[in-house]
């Protein structure tokens, strides 16, 4: 996957009065632009919060910001006084932002010459189609000779179904999440956006069996015994790709 990052000036700080709108722009700008966008719409895997407003109050949002959630770290860091303004800018909340930023003022605690240049997100170069707009293929799975470091195959892995059903070969996608290998030889993967969960011979890498997961495994398959039967489990959370999502755990036995 390509992605486009553009870099922009940083604004100089303020070394006049703020209001917490205003402290809130700039502090979001400078910890939350570089995954959720310019405009709050997100940026590749990172979600739009654009309406969060209906999801949270002011405490619980800053509470959100001190303990984090999935890919977004706690920002410990900051104080009361810039989470409360930050979440009046995001929370469109205007009594609040109206009020006087009683937060430091980073021009004044600054010891240091800051970046003159930030990032507005992580964007994907996709094509108007939302297909990537590199030459697929879009993802691979590898076979490597760990004697050799060189590799025995490579194969397209995961498709798109509407490409599928016009014929284009199979152009792989985007994926996350390992595999596991059996002592027979068999590799179980799920991994790709289009939510298929696949067993794969070791030395080919050919398909030997898919089937549909109720969203997409974005994660690593387990292969375990009980009562002298082997399963294989994965979790089908999805999600990521803003498609399907679940909470679902599907096994297969062996």
């Amino acid at each position: 996957m390509a992605w486009v990052l553009n870099l922009v000036e940083n604004e100089p700080p303020v070394t006049t009065a703020q209001t917490n709108l205003e402290a809130g722009a700039a502090l979001y700008n400078k910890h939350c632009m570089v995954c959720h966008g310019p405009e709050r719409l997100g940026a590749g895997d990172y979600p739009s919060i654009v309406g969060v407003e209906k999801k949270y109050n002011l405490t619980q949002f800053t509470e959100l910001l001190s303990t984090g959630r999935r890919m977004m770290p706690g920002f410990n860091h900051l104080s009361k006084e810039e989470k409360n303004a930050i979440g009046s800018f995001i929370l469109d909340l205007k009594a609040e932002q109206a009020k006087p930023y009683t937060g430091k003022s980073e021009a004044k605690t600054a010891k240091a010459a800051k970046p003159s240049y930030g990032s507005t997100g992580y964007n994907k170069f996709l094509t108007k189609e939302g297909y990537p707009a590199i030459s697929p293929p879009w993802g691979t799975l590898n076979a490597i000779n760990l004697n050799t470091g060189k590799y025995v195959w490579k194969v397209p892995f995961g498709e798109f179904e509407e490409l599928k059903k016009k014929g284009v070969p199979t152009t792989g996608r985007e994926n996350y999440g390992g595999p596991v290998v059996t002592a027979g030889g068999l590799i179980f993967i799920g991994a790709t956006a289009d939510g298929k969960f696949r067993a794969i011979d070791k030395k080919t890498g050919k398909i030997l069996f898919e089937t549909d997961l109720p969203a997409p495994g974005v994660a690593t398959p387990a292969v375990y015994e009980a009562d002298g039967k082997q399963y294989v489990v994965i979790a089908c959370g999805g999600s990521k790709w803003g498609g399907k999502s679940s909470d679902a755990y599907v096994a297969f036995t062996l």
